[in-house]
This record gives C-alpha cells, sequence and structure tokens, in this order.
C-alpha cells in the first residue's frame, strides 16, 4: 500500500479539525480527496449530513432535478475550506469560503447578495465586521467568500448574518510553521511542473479535453525571473465535485485578458491516473508533492516579484478569479 494511498484512506474518517489539525515534517503530502476535504470542512455535521452534501455537489448536473433540496437558505454554516488540515495561520490573510446548509445536509442553491461576518474569540470581536459577496459565476452553486487575517493562533468563532439568522462556525488556527502549503504574502516556491517537453513522467500532462495550453513553461524554471505567474493544481478528469470542475476552463477564458508577460501553468493532480483502477491508488504529481497539499483545485498568483499574492481554493467562480489574476503584475 503506497504512503499516496495510506494518506488518501485518512481524509475518509471524517475526523474533526482538533483531532487532525497539525501535520508533521516527515509525513509525505496526503492524498488529494474532496470527499474528505468536505468531510473535514462540515466539523460536527457528522457523517450523514456531509453525505448529503455530497451528493447534491458531487459528479455532473445533467438532468439534475435537484430543484426542492437547497432552495431555501438553510439555518447552518459550514466550512468550504480544509479543516482537517493545519490550514489557517496566524497573522496570514486568510481567504474563507461558506455555504449555508439545511438539516439534511443540502447546500442552498441560492444565497443572497451579500452576507455579514464577524469573528470573535471567547466572545470578544476581533477586528471588523466583513461584508461577503455570494459568489457563483460559472458555477452551478454559489459560495460566500471574504479575507480575515487572525491575530494569533486559537479557536475563534465565526459569525454570519444572512438573512436575519445569526449562523456560526468555529475555526481552529495554528502557528505559520504548522502550515505547510504557500502563504499568501510568502514566495512562490519553485517546484517542477511536466511539460509538453518534459513530461516528467505525468502521463497524461493535462486531463482537459482537448488539452490546455498552459503546459510550456516548468514553474522550477520560471519562478525567479521576474514575470508574474498565475499556477493551477486541478485535475480536470478526475474532478469529484461541480465547484471544482469548471475551474480551468474559466482560467482559459480569463487568461485571455492578462498581458503577455504573465506566465500561466497548469499541473495535474495524478502522475499516472490511467495505470490505476482506483484513482485513490494513484501517484501524484511532483507539484501536490512538493506543495504538500492536501486538496485541490487551488489558484496560485504570483507578482512579478515573486510573492505568492493570491490563493484560491477549492471553490473559485469567474468573477472572484478575475478580481484575483488582476493581482499578477
Amino acid at each position: 500500500m503506497t504512503a499516496e494511498r495510506r494518506l488518501n484512506s485518512a481524509h475518509l474518517s471524517g475526523s474533526s479539525p482538533e483531532d487532525t489539525q497539525s501535520s508533521s515534517d516527515s509525513d509525505p503530502a496526503r492524498g488529494l480527496n474532496r470527499r474528505g476535504v468536505l468531510l473535514g470542512g462540515l466539523g460536527t455535521l457528522g457523517i450523514a449530513g456531509a453525505a448529503a452534501l455530497l451528493s447534491a455537489c458531487g459528479g455532473d448536473d445533467e438532468g439534475s432535478t435537484d430543484t426542492k433540496p437547497g432552495s431555501d437558505v438553510g439555518s447552518q454554516l459550514a466550512a468550504m475550506f480544509p479543516r482537517d488540515v493545519a490550514y489557517l495561520a496566524a497573522g496570514v490573510p486568510a481567504r474563507l469560503i461558506y455555504t449555508i446548509i439545511d438539516s439534511e445536509g443540502v447546500p442552498a442553491l441560492e444565497l443572497p447578495e451579500m452576507a455579514t461576518f464577524t469573528v470573535k474569540q471567547d466572545g470578544t470581536q476581533i477586528g471588523d465586521e466583513v461584508v461577503a459577496k455570494s459568489r457563483s459565476e460559472n458555477m452551478p452553486r454559489p459560495y460566500l467568500a471574504f479575507e480575515f487575517t487572525f491575530p494569533a493562533k486559537g479557536v475563534y468563532d465565526v459569525y454570519a448574518k444572512v438573512d436575519g439568522k445569526t449562523l456560526n462556525s468555529p475555526v481552529i488556527v495554528v502557528d505559520p510553521s504548522e502550515v505547510k502549503i504557500p502563504q499568501v504574502g510568502s514566495p512562490l516556491p519553485a517546484a517542477p511542473t511536466a511539460t509538453t517537453t518534459n513530461t516528467l513522467d505525468v502521463d497524461p500532462i493535462c486531463t482537459q479535453v482537448p488539452a490546455c495550453p498552459f503546459h510550456e513553461h516548468n514553474l522550477a524554471d520560471v519562478v525567479g525571473t521576474g514575470k508574474p505567474i498565475v499556477l493551477l493544481l486541478a485535475t480536470p478528469a478526475y474532478c469529484q465535485t461541480t465547484a471544482c470542475g469548471p475551474i480551468l476552463e474559466t482560467l482559459m477564458e480569463e487568461a485571455k485578458s492578462l498581458p503577455p508577460e504573465v506566465i500561466v501553468i497548469h499541473s495535474e493532480v495524478y502522475k499516472n491516473p490511467t495505470a490505476v483502477d482506483d484513482i485513490n491508488d494513484a501517484t501524484l504529481a511532483p507539484l501536490p508533492l512538493a506543495y504538500k497539499m492536501s486538496f485541490e483545485p487551488s489558484l496560485f498568483v504570483a507578482d512579478a516579484a515573486g510573492t505568492l499574492v493570491a490563493r484560491g481554493d477549492i471553490a473559485l467562480d469567474a468573477g472572484e478569479m478575475r478580481e484575483m489574476l488582476t493581482l499578477a503584475r
């Protein structure tokens, strides 16, 4: 049994963030599994509620008759970012993404245009209220996203005012040294990515059909060259939720408006997906291993100085992507 397989299996436990928030340098990157991400993100909702959310979000939407479930704003605030790994770092700008689910765990098909978020610790408000926009351009289901910098490690309560209701969800913030994935404000790490001339044994180098045009540059060769970089980690053919499915297609469209000096790179998640019967048995590609990624998709935007200025994880609509891409300069 490979390390990647064992790590994939760990995501299926539905363990709470309190149990598995920390990671060690000796652990290899965990396998990427959206079921685990959502189970972890739902925290105390439990397996049954998580399963309902997964069935509502998973697979394709062809022939969907999902008109009643999720049609009303529900009563629970559900984090869409990973909660089963060290993810939120103290003192580092964080992008928090949420959805609202009903009592059966089904996410809302529609959300109010705006929601007001407040962060508290031990009942004391931390920072100012933040107004989050509902995002759904090029996506079948909406989400709420806002940025917040937690001042110190610890447990915080995130409150959302939605349609006159106040909903809350706790989060754990850790020391930056415990978060292994590249953080906003830090240099974008150099790491190998497959290209058309050097596949690094990644096959296929792009599961988009036809293949996307973002495999001309090896990230390891272009970091530090003084050019802005847009990097997408995603696997279109093996995406398991409608939240992640359109992201490469969206980038292909939005990248047309980027200045010519911006380098755009797409990396697949798996090295050998067609060689295995179960995708959880596939070996990870070089980039997610180097970045210690335990989830995907993820969009990284670095400026000309090589600093990571934006990162969009899990769900990213066209409008929010456009805003991030303007920082590639």
